[in-house]
């Protein structure tokens, strides 16, 4: 059998390369869509191709799609872990298991995104 090597390959990816309007067959055009989970309706925006009817997400967009796949997920999953939730008079809290804070550092924030009245989206960033 022939030992493969691999070369080094040099190349630039322009600033925005990941950003629409795409080329599919022609420009594609930014459409909203819509994904329905537990009864609950989310719009997203696509870049779609005229002809063809592919859709194709921007770098943003994908964000946001991988956002929605992990809410359907957790709304589709009864299992999960229970905690109490503290009021220290003034604001409720809760307190995140270690196993799911690694990586996180003092200063941190968090962004929460209400899905509905019971069910939240955190993001720490």
């Amino acid at each position: 059998m022939a030992k493969k090597t691999v070369q080094k390959e040099d190349f630039t990816v322009e600033k925005g390369a990941f950003q629409g309007p795409f080329n599919c067959h022609g420009k594609t055009a930014l459409l909203r869509r819509e994904m329905h989970i537990d009864g609950n309706t989310f719009s997203y925006m696509v870049w779609s191709c005229r002809k063809c009817k592919k859709d194709y997400l921007d770098s943003s967009q994908a964000k946001r799609m991988e956002l929605l796949w992990a809410v359907e997920k957790l709304l589709k999953n009864e299992e999960g872990i229970k905690r109490s939730i503290n009021h220290d008079g003034k604001m409720f809290f809760l307190r995140f298991p270690k196993e799911f804070t690694r990586g996180w550092k003092k200063g941190n924030e968090a962004e929460i995104i209400p899905v509905d009245s019971t069910t939240f989206i955190v993001e720490i960033g």
